[in-house]
Order: structure tokens, then C-alpha cells, then sequence
């Protein structure tokens, strides 16, 4: 019955892609980035399951670092690669802090189930639209708040029902760390992503991050080849879970703002609960499929409600108030 009614609810998706009202060919194209990057993201919690603890976590972290900067190099090419100054240290920023993210949030995902490990860390969306109210990049309307605050009790289900949360405290532990930084390199870098594009910001941000996690690897004595298993592992969470997700969810940040791009991430454990029922043989019972229905229409009911845009601010205009 479970699957039933979450394959029953899959076209309920297209309403937080293409909810009604007044929405624009450029918040359409975000919502449709947002999507399939929740689906990408997702992965990685699969994928960390087929990791052998033997090989490294960081050397799994610095080979899919490269894997996922050089497809989005090749593909992207023509793409401009031009920033302004004032984005360089935000993008730094998340060079350093994206390789720990990786750790923390792949640690986790090996001791708790791929739903229950999305579920903690999709919390950063919360965080993040904390974060951009309190800045002053993001105002809230009531059913806003009403669709954010379902949405998130619906993934909190899907946790309760998949995994309990007692006695696996360290994978928690990793995965909250895991959220709170998320949630601050995505503020961080929304100016950024915003200004020169999400593509070009997302280039930069995973070679700075390649290269951060190499001089780690290096610099402990363990950067070595294991074997072609762990790097084809690498390589898919390299290009799928972190590359394109993470150019997917940037290019739809830039056209609405981190706030409500966060709100995407609310699918991220719907996905995981797919992923695990065809991969993992995973059985979810009637309340996960329920749950599942209520965090597709939370985002849906959020993105017909939005009115709270991103204020737009230029390089000047950011100088002139500091």
C-alpha cells in the first residue's frame, strides 16, 4: 500500500515545479533546477552505503571532489568564468567548509538509513531561512511559515518511521553538524550566486574545495589509490551527487534566492525513501508514504504562496552601506 501511494503522489510534484498564479518563465526554470538537484543530492546518502570504510573517507572525498569539478569544467566551458573581487572570499570560504560538510554528512549517512540521514540534514533549510530573515534577504508571509513548518514536521516523519533516533547519537551528531554548515555556506555564497551566476560560482567553489581536500589528504599521508571499486564510487558521487546537484541547486538559487531554493531540499528524503524501497529493498509502511504526500504538497503550498523575493543588491550598493 505504501508504494502505491507514493507512486500515486509522484504527479503532485509538477505543482511545486508549476504552481499556479503569476509564475514567470525564469521562477519555472529555477523550480525544475531545484527539483532534479533534490533527486541528485539524494544519492550521495544511497552511495554512501557502498563505501569501504578501508579506503579512506578522505581520499573518497578529494576523488569525487575532482570527479565533480571536472564534469562541471567540461560541460560548462563556455560558460563564463568571470567574478568580482568581493566574491572570492565567500567562495574560499566554502572551498574550505565544503570537504567537512562532505565528512560529516557521508559519516552519518553510513551508521542511519539514506531517509533518515536526508531528513536531519535537510534541517539546514530551516536554518538557512532563519539565517535570511534575520539578515534582512528574506520576509516571510504566514502560509510561508505554515507550508515550511508542515514541510519539515512531513520529513521528521519519514525519519521517525525509518530509523529511530536513539542509539545511533554519533551519525546524529555528524549529520547536524553537517546541516549547520550547509546552511551558513549557503547564505555565504548566495550574494555571490546571485550576482556572477550560478554555474560560474559553483566551478570555482568545487576547485577551490578539490584543492583543500587534496592538501589534506596529502599533507596526513593519505593520498593513495585503493581501488577501481572506491574511485568508480567516487566518480558517480563526485558527478551526480555533488557536481550536478550542487550546479543545479546554485543556477535555481540565483533566479529566487536561498530561502526559497532551501525549500526544495524538503524532497531530498522523498527521494531517499525511493532510492532505498528500489535499491536498499527497503518496505515503507503506510505513515512513510503518507509523510512522503505531505512534504510534496508543503512545497507546493510554499511556492504558490511566495511573495518574499530576494532584494537585489549591487557590488555599489553593498559598498555604500558598509
Amino acid at each position: 500500500m505504501g508504494p502505491f501511494i507514493i507512486y500515486r503522489t509522484i504527479p503532485l510534484m509538477a505543482c511545486a515545479c508549476y504552481p499556479e498564479g503569476h509564475m514567470s518563465n525564469r521562477d519555472t526554470k529555477a523550480y525544475v533546477f531545484l527539483l532534479i538537484s533534490s533527486a541528485f543530492f539524494a544519492s550521495g546518502y544511497l552511495l554512501a552505503r557502498y563505501y569501504n570504510p578501508g579506503s579512506g573517507l578522505g581520499m573518497l572525498i578529494t576523488q569525487a571532489l575532482f570527479s565533480g569539478a571536472l564534469a562541471i569544467t567540461v560541460v560548462t566551458w563556455r560558460v563564463s568564468w568571470k567574478i568580482e573581487p568581493h566574491h572570492i572570499l565567500p567562495i574560499c570560504f566554502n572551498g574550505v567548509v565544503s570537504p567537512v560538510i562532505l565528512f560529516t554528512v557521508w559519516s552519518g549517512a553510513m551508521i542511519v538509513t539514506p531517509a533518515l540521514a536526508a531528513t536531519i540534514v535537510i534541517s539546514n533549510a530551516i536554518m538557512i531561512a532563519a539565517i535570511s530573515w534575520a539578515i534582512g534577504r528574506k520576509t516571510f508571509v504566514k502560509v510561508e511559515v505554515f507550508a515550511l513548518v508542515i514541510g519539515f514536521c512531513g520529513v521528521v516523519w519519514i525519519g521517525l518511521q525509518r530509523g529511530a533516533f536513539g542509539g545511533e547519537a554519533v551519525g546524529i551528531a555528524f549529520l547536524l553538524g553537517g546541516a549547520a554548515l550547509i546552511a551558513t555556506i549557503t547564505v555565504a555564497i548566495e550574494r555571490a550566486v546571485m550576482e556572477a551566476g550560478g554555474v560560474t560560482v559553483t566551478r570555482w567553489a568545487l576547485w577551490s574545495s578539490f584543492f583543500v581536500a587534496l592538501a589534506f589528504t596529502w599533507f596526513t599521508g593519505r593520498l593513495k589509490f585503493y581501488s577501481v571499486e572506491q574511485s568508480g564510487l567516487a566518480f558517480f558521487m563526485g558527478v551526480f551527487s555533488i557536481g550536478t546537484s550542487v550546479a543545479l541547486f546554485n543556477s535555481g538559487m540565483s533566479k529566487i534566492g536561498a530561502a526559497d531554493a532551501a525549500v526544495f531540499k524538503l524532497l531530498i528524503p522523498f527521494f531517499a525513501l525511493i532510492y532505498g524501497i528500489v535499491f536498499l529493498g527497503e518496505t515503507p509502511n503506510m505513515n512513510s508514504a503518507v509523510a512522503a504526500v505531505v512534504v510534496i504538497l508543503s512545497v507546493a503550498l510554499y511556492q504558490k504562496a511566495n511573495s518574499g523575493k530576494i532584494k537585489k543588491v549591487t557590488p555599489r550598493e553593498e559598498a555604500a552601506t558598509r
